[in-house]
């Protein structure tokens, strides 16, 4: 897991079990929630997360090549965070999911005074969730369960694809 900030640097890596989300009361709900409905469509999907998670939350995914994929978390209709997963199964797939993403952070921030980080080119860890988390939620306490969901929601993924 590596949590990125908006220009794409990595802040912070760290490694993530079921244990660790386990802590959490609604997770294992949130971890069930993921699984079907990637079972049910593994290639692109949108859903509303359970209330008990979080008010206002919805999840979209979108796989970008085999075992590599997109997950946009919003709160309301704002954007709390972007999730890359990139599993490993193809080394071609994760490596243009990445490079997609970097080439989408050169654009934007193309004259803006901010230069992009090329960190994420640099993650080697298999299976990987790299999230930007660009906007917290008005409410405190929903703060917890967007930081989980993606988690959660990779945990569900690598689960799918057999890495865990």
């Amino acid at each position: 897991m590596a949590d990125l900030n908006a220009q794409g640097e990595v802040l912070l890596e760290s490694d993530y079990s079921y244990a660790d989300l386990e802590r959490f009361a609604y997770t294992l709900d949130l971890i069930v929630t993921c699984a079907t409905w990637i079972w049910r469509s593994p290639e692109e999907f949108e859903l509303s997360l359970p209330a008990a998670t979080h008010r206002k939350l919805s999840l979209r995914w979108r796989a970008c090549a085999p075992g590599a994929g997109i997950v946009t978390l919003r709160s309301g209709e704002m954007l709390a965070s972007l999730s890359l997963l990139a599993s490993g199964v193809s080394a071609n797939g994760d490596s243009l999911t990445l490079k997609a993403f970097q080439q989408h952070l050169v654009r934007e921030l193309h004259d803006t005074g901010f230069e992009p980080a090329f960190s994420i080119l640099s993650l080697d860890q298999r299976p990987l969730l790299a999230t930007v988390l660009f906007q917290a939620p008005a409410e405190r306490e929903d703060h917890v369960s967007v930081a989980v969901t993606d988690r959660c929601f990779a945990a569900a993924f690598f689960r799918y694809l057999g890495l865990v």
